[in-house]
């Protein structure tokens, strides 16, 4: 019962800041509070706890009259948290209903709802088979509809749906690894794993022979034409997967990042690796580079709505609100982009978001305003590979329900040149 509680709590106090990812959150519970619940379970708790609440809540909706308020969304929070236990830990039903009931009156607030809290539980038990939940509604609906606005009803469903599943864990491995049975290699030095685990204890982790990154985040740097000996400035560079690809493919990096706490993360990264690019703890905007570069990515700052299958507190932590502060950002960047970009140079422009809005939009309204700003459409004589997630533009978009054995995250790429 008490590690129920460690879980109410960290969830309630998530929904009380909204501000705050729920890793973050996590990692100041353990350092503030004495518990005897495992890590793992937590993470695997809560995150099925974010991921399902949605759905969780049509379920009990459509279990009572009485409306939840949100004064008491502590309420709510428990009902949806014995969902998680029932519908995917698969705990004995007695033992949730008593164990929730008996804890709601252990509390002055709570106290009065625990006959509440019993009876809405005995009836989704009863009624379980009977309650249909519309894909839409698994999700906030604004998120929901601007997919289907962007790419119709059937490819928002289809996101909705691999967006709420479990990832697998992706490895870009650039020095040979005797990985164990359960990673299999989904393309040319990635390796999965059906479930994460302890990245620690991974083989040729110590040895810095991998690092971890989704199999759509490594597309970015595989579009330049050649970056072998070549310099390559890599904007908003933190947490620095595709920085690292890039030096394994023998580029000399720069990296840009003005997250002094992130580049810390980055270190870390390289300093396992054996890797020492050059690093610039500057704000992009006002960082004055003395030289042009013929190669540079830019993978702003974004919603990251592809990668809520890995971080689903974006379901709560993310607003439509938010959308236009993140459009006026990348709008900026790629204007200090191109400023910096050689006449023939190459822009690898990204976003681990599926909004149009952050994609498609922006390479569009650039083109419009820049003249000597070209596309450089992918072609699928150059990447076989890539071939289903190319544009009509040329561009890339890959969505969570696409690539085979656990899907991948969802990115817009788009290839520039500057003409002159």
């Amino acid at each position: 019962m008490e590690n129920r509680k460690d879980l109410i709590a960290i969830v309630n106090q998530f929904f009380d800041k909204k501000i705050v990812s729920i890793d973050e959150l996590i990692d100041d519970y353990y350092a503030q509070n004495k518990t005897n619940l495992k890590r793992s379970e937590c993470i695997l708790v809560i995150n099925s706890f974010l991921r399902y609440s949605c759905e969780y809540d049509q379920i009990i909706d459509q279990c009572t009259s009485k409306k939840i308020s949100r004064s008491n969304l502590i309420i709510r929070n428990i009902l949806r948290m014995a969902l998680v236990e029932l519908y995917i830990l698969k705990r004995p039903e007695y033992a949730v209903i008593d164990s929730w009931v008996e804890i709601c009156k252990q509390k002055k607030r709570t106290e009065p709802f625990a006959s509440f809290i019993n009876a809405i539980l005995r009836k989704i038990i009863i009624e379980k088979d009977k309650i249909i939940i519309s894909t839409q509604h698994k999700i906030p609906q604004w998120l929901w509809m601007s997919w289907k606005q962007d790419y119709g009803n059937d490819i928002a469903n289809q996101i909705t749906e691999a967006s709420l599943l479990e990832p697998p864990l992706d490895l870009y491995c650039h020095k040979e690894n005797d990985f164990d049975s359960q990673f299999i290699e989904i393309e040319k030095n990635i390796f999965r794993k059906s479930k994460a685990g302890f990245i620690e204890n991974i083989r040729g982790f110590k040895e810095g022979k991998w690092w971890v990154q989704d199999v759509g985040a490594s597309i970015p740097a595989k579009l330049f034409t050649n970056i072998e000996n070549e310099e390559v400035l890599d904007l908003c560079s933190a947490p620095g997967g595709k920085a690292m690809q890039m030096i394994s493919m023998g580029a000399k990096v720069t990296c840009v990042e003005s997250s002094k706490s992130r580049i810390q993360l980055m270190l870390d990264n390289f300093n396992r690796l054996k890797f020492n690019p050059e690093i610039i703890n500057k704000n992009i905007m006002t960082w004055a580079s003395s030289k042009t570069y013929k190669n540079i990515l830019l993978d702003a700052p974004c919603s990251a709505t592809g990668t809520i299958r890995k971080h689903p507190d974006l379901i709560f932590l993310k607003n439509k609100h938010e959308l236009s502060k993140y459009i006026k950002t990348q709008q900026a960047l790629l204007e200090k982009a191109i400023n910096l970009l050689s006449v023939n140079g190459q822009l690898i422009y990204c976003v681990c978001s599926m909004q149009k809005s952050e994609g498609l939009r922006q390479i569009e309204n650039l083109l419009k305003k820049n003249k000597n700003i070209k596309r450089d459409p992918v072609q699928k004589t150059e990447f076989a590979q890539f071939e289903k997630y190319i544009t009509k533009d040329g561009d890339i978009q890959t969505f969570p329900y696409m690539q085979n054995s656990g899907g991948m995250d969802g990115f817009f790429i788009s290839r520039l040149y500057k003409e002159y």
